[in-house]
């Protein structure tokens, strides 16, 4: 029961902070604060059930790794989602260096999406490979004689 506790605990801290950067990249809007903690939450949540679920501490630690790494390798999908909607909603149009607006917002949300295709990728590796380890069932050997 201790070691479903502190899976809930830490877990729900890494799925917390892995489900905020996931869905701040989904708001280009000024409420990215108010998005940002009410999806820390609602991953808290989610880690709470899945350890709350679990037979023990290895199997919630095993199904909150693996869903970490699922939330890491959707990383460059929401960098890309974000420099989208950001290039549709803060460009003005109406300016005279609008195309250098879009040139730059491209740009950056190339370098924002590399940066987090490798931070998500190695991330989701990691936790991934971790998570594959950890809580399996012990295999049985049968011999026959």
């Amino acid at each position: 029961m201790f070691q479903k506790i502190i899976a809930c605990i830490f877990g729900g801290l890494l799925l917390g902070v892995l489900g905020i950067f996931l869905a701040t990249a989904f708001a280009a809007s000024n409420k990215g604060g108010a998005i940002g903690a009410i999806s820390f939450l609602i991953f808290f949540g989610i880690a709470i059930l899945i350890s709350i679920s679990s037979e023990n501490g290895a199997k919630a630690w095993r199904r909150i790794l693996i869903t970490s790494s699922i939330i890491s390798f959707l990383l460059p999908i929401s960098a890309i989602i974000y420099s989208f909607s950001f290039m549709a909603t803060k460009i003005d149009r109406s300016d005279e260096f609008a195309g250098a607006q879009a040139v730059g917002a491209a740009i950056g949300g190339s370098l924002v999406t590399g940066l987090y295709s490798i931070f998500g990728f190695f991330l989701g590796v990691v936790f991934l490979i971790i998570g594959l380890l950890i809580g399996r069932e012990k295999t049985i050997v049968y011999i026959n004689k």
